[in-house]
């Protein structure tokens, strides 16, 4: 096995260390090949364990193997049980110390991984409180791509205001602006805030951070205004990094910050101009000023790859 594929053998294992033993022993063997290309795997109770590879939707067979046939007589199906043990593995069997994440759908484990959970929600006064009978468990394997950002880095260090990210699910959003922030905060010599709302781009487990993102100070799991407003008041950052940005509260944020002689490198939801205006909040944070340049990601299939880039100048709303 080659060096490259043994490194990432070594962090898929930090990720598939919460499946249940006999699982996690035959995803093992079945990924020896494929390590590179795996970016999800899938438990639902009662039903195959799905492996999604380069996009497509791959089943783990008791030998240990992959097949792209529904059909096989000897897929490993996941029980009930395994899908609570997985769940309490995420959450190193301390369900109320994880209860922030588990009520916006996922937990984020060592190495950065994300696994997201689906099940019924436990629902007070129109809010989720908890959700309960989980019958999903979707890993999502973190990546770090080391370099992905080098240009528009360089490219965002020439303008006066701040650079927008835009893209679809898995297009590398956050992979992009993880490697901004590294790179920003060490190349660069920035002093810089992340704004981690959903422990994506740092992913601070028990304090430290899983993820390499340099000299930046990290605010987890803070609701993304409160912690752009703490930042400003307490941190003195010259960049601030944040993820997913649309809500009203968002813009009032991004408006203080900016008041404050900020600058701001966020993603949005959004595959195309068309779509990103279509968003009313969305529209609302363009006409902050604080963004100078709006990026739009090309895909899944080419993750972190710029299709389109625009000045603010070129949005209506503005």
């Amino acid at each position: 096995m080659c060096v490259e594929r043994m490194i990432e053998m070594k962090e898929i294992q930090k990720a598939i260390i919460v499946l249940p033993p006999y699982i996690r022993a035959k995803i093992s063997s079945a990924l020896q090949s494929f390590s590179a290309d795996v970016h999800d795997i899938v438990l639902r109770a009662e039903r195959p364990v799905c492996v999604y590879i380069r996009n497509k939707q791959m089943y783990l067979t008791e030998t240990g193997c992959l097949t792209d046939s529904l059909t096989s007589q000897k897929l490993i199906i996941t029980s009930s049980q395994q899908i609570l043990e997985c769940f309490n593995n995420s959450c190193g069997y301390s369900v109320y110390s994880h209860i922030n994440e588990i009520k916006e759908g996922f937990i984020t484990i060592g190495g950065g991984h994300r696994v997201g959970i689906a099940g019924t929600a436990v629902i007070s006064a129109g809010l989720i409180h908890n959700i309960r009978d989980i019958s999903t468990i979707s890993i999502r394997i973190s990546r770090q791509i080391k370099g992905c950002a080098d240009r528009i880095t360089n490219e965002y260090m020439n303008y006066r205001g701040g650079l927008l990210i835009c893209g679809s699910p898995s297009s590398g959003k956050t992979t992009l602006i993880r490697d901004v922030a590294r790179l920003l905060s060490t190349d660069y010599a920035q002093r810089v805030s992340v704004v981690d709302t959903r422990g994506e781009i740092a992913s601070v487990c028990n304090g430290v951070c899983q993820n390499d993102v340099g000299l930046c100070d990290v605010l987890d799991s803070y609701p993304r205004a409160d912690g752009i407003i703490q930042a400003v008041r307490s941190l003195s950052p010259q960049h601030i990094i944040c993820d997913e940005i649309g809500s009203p509260l968002d813009v009032e944020a991004i408006l203080h910050g900016v008041n404050s002689g900020v600058r701001f490198v966020a993603t949005v939801h959004a595959e195309n101009k068309e779509e990103l205006l279509s968003r009313k909040s969305v529209r609302g944070i363009l006409s902050t000023g604080a963004f100078e340049k709006v990026v739009f990601l090309s895909g899944r299939d080419k993750p972190c790859f710029i299709n389109n880039s625009y000045a603010i100048e070129d949005f209506d709303c503005v």
